[in-house]
This record gives C-alpha cells, sequence and structure tokens, in this order.
C-alpha cells in the first residue's frame, strides 16, 4: 500500500474518532461540568505529547523554539475553541455544528494574502465567497431556527482558522514536536488546573465515557501526525470532511437530531468550497 493510502486511510479513521469525541461530549455535558472532562482530556493529551516528544530528544530541545509567544497563543485559541464547542454543543446538534466549523479553511484562505502572505487567485475567491454564502445558509439569520449558539460556533471556527494560520507560520521555523507539545501544554493549562473548582463525583459510566474520551483523543492525534508524516497535507485536507457524515450519523442515532433540507444546501456548498480550495492549493504546489 502506498504512504499516500495509508495516510488517507489513517485521517478518515481520525474524522471517525473525533466525530465520537464530539458525542461524548455532548453526552457528558449534559450532567457533568464542560471543564471537568475538557481538563482531564487535555492532561491525557499532554502526558501523551511528553512522551511522544522526548522519545528522542530533550524537553529543553522539544520547547526551545523561535516563536515561543505565537506557539502559546496558538496552544491558547486551540484549547479555548474546544471548551467553547463542548458549551455550544449542547445546544446545537453534533453535525450542525460541525457543518459550521468546517468554514475555518474557507477562513484560512480568506485571511493568506494579508496573515501569511500567499496569493489567492480569482477562482479561489470565489470558492471563498460561496463558502461563505453556505456559511450564512446553515446559520439562517433572521429564520425561526436562527440561534446565537450558531454565530457562537461561527466565532470556533474563526479561533480554529487562527489557530491553523499561526501554525503555519511557527511550522517555519518550529519543529512538528515543538508545536505538538505547546498544543497540548497550553491547552492543559487553561483547563487542567481549573478541573478540582468545578469537579462533581462520577458514576462508573461517566467515567468510562471520559476514559474513552481520553482514549480517543490520544489515538487520534496519533493517528493524525502519522498521516501527516508519510502524506502531504494538502492530499489530506480534502477528506478531513469526512467528519461530517460521521457526526450528522452519530447525532441521528444518539441524539435523534435531523438537519432541515435547506441547510443541506449550505453544507453542499461549504464542503464544496473548501474541497476545491484544497485541490486547488495543491494544483499550485
Amino acid at each position: 500500500m502506498q504512504d499516500n493510502s495509508k495516510g488517507i486511510l489513517l485521517v478518515i479513521a481520525t474524522t471517525f474518532l473525533f466525530a465520537a469525541q464530539d458525542s461524548i461530549t455532548k453526552h457528558l455535558g449534559q450532567s457533568i461540568p464542560i471543564l471537568q472532562f475538557v481538563g482531564l482530556r487535555y492532561l491525557a493529551f499532554f502526558l501523551f505529547a511528553l512522551w511522544w516528544t522526548t522519545r528522542k530528544k530533550s524537553l529543553k530541545e522539544v520547547l526551545t523554539v523561535q516563536s515561543p509567544i505565537k506557539q502559546m497563543i496558538r496552544g491558547t485559541l486551540l484549547g479555548g475553541a474546544i471548551l467553547a464547542f463542548g458549551h455550544i454543543v449542547q445546544v446545537l446538534g453534533v453535525g450542525e455544528i460541525q457543518s459550521i466549523l468546517m468554514v475555518y479553511p474557507i477562513i484560512v484562505t480568506a485571511l493568506s494574502p494579508l496573515l501569511l502572505g500567499e496569493e489567492v487567485g480569482i477562482r479561489r475567491w470565489a470558492a471563498v465567497c460561496v463558502g461563505f454564502v453556505g456559511a450564512l445558509i446553515i446559520i439562517a439569520p433572521g429564520s425561526a431556527s436562527f440561534s446565537i449558539y450558531s454565530l457562537m460556533a461561527l466565532g470556533v471556527s474563526g479561533m480554529v482558522a487562527a489557530y491553523t494560520i499561526m501554525t503555519r507560520l511557527v511550522s517555519r521555523t518550529d519543529s512538528t514536536d515543538s508545536s505538538l507539545l505547546y498544543t497540548a501544554m497550553m491547552g492543559s493549562l487553561i483547563s487542567t488546573p481549573f478541573v478540582p473548582a468545578v469537579w462533581v463525583p462520577l458514576s462508573l459510566e461517566q467515567s468510562l465515557f471520559i476514559g474513552v474520551l481520553c482514549l480517543t483523543g490520544t489515538v487520534g492525534h496519533y493517528f493524525l501526525i502519522e498521516a501527516l508524516r508519510i502524506t502531504s497535507a494538502v492530499i489530506l485536507q480534502p477528506f478531513n470532511y469526512l467528519i461530517l457524515p460521521w457526526a450528522i450519523g452519530f447525532g441521528y442515532l444518539f441524539f435523534d437530531e435531523v438537519i432541515p433540507g435547506y441547510k443541506w444546501f449550505g453544507i453542499a456548498l461549504v464542503v464544496g468550497a473548501g474541497i476545491f480550495v484544497a485541490f486547488r492549493q495543491r494544483q499550485l504546489q
């Protein structure tokens, strides 16, 4: 099997695991403070990242980067986005919130000329416009189904886009191992220390779900690291959208969530625009 095929299969598995995490997050958030299980999840991620990145290097080497402030900001952005997601998914459907979050590659493309110095041609600008139209259809401002939480989800998408842009910036000078450790460390710093303050006793079922959440998070990050190690990110990007059918399916099976027909058109525009941007970027590289 070619490395590209292995990388693609790992990304597909990762989308399944991350969609499962979203559903577990929604389930746990109905009875446990979000900060409690997100903090435990980040603690598990940090321990994994610490082990992974110091296998062949010292901790000092991994932490020594040219852009420590940028690394800390990007890690904080992702941690904040995950905490916000945990609150929003209690109101919005798992599939609906993921369809809004998938706008983030479009936001990255729109900001690339300003923040990354990358040229964006007319075709990708057209795709950006189509993607934002799709987002408006999903959010449906002014309609009976509109919720402020939809705008909050768009804000989370913006945070993920900012995290992605800063990841590209630091990747020019810092190693992947350093970026991974800073991501885990900062997310853990803004969540794990506060777990005792919000702690509530856990049932056996809740403990098992938290264990699964930590396991899927750790395995998902490992799969993603391996996929990016053997396959170009440009090739893998379109397959990240497979998280949508998983999320929509889990939402329907476990929470009886049904996405209105008109929103499917918006989802199609967002996904189509994102995939076009990814393929166009691949052609230009």
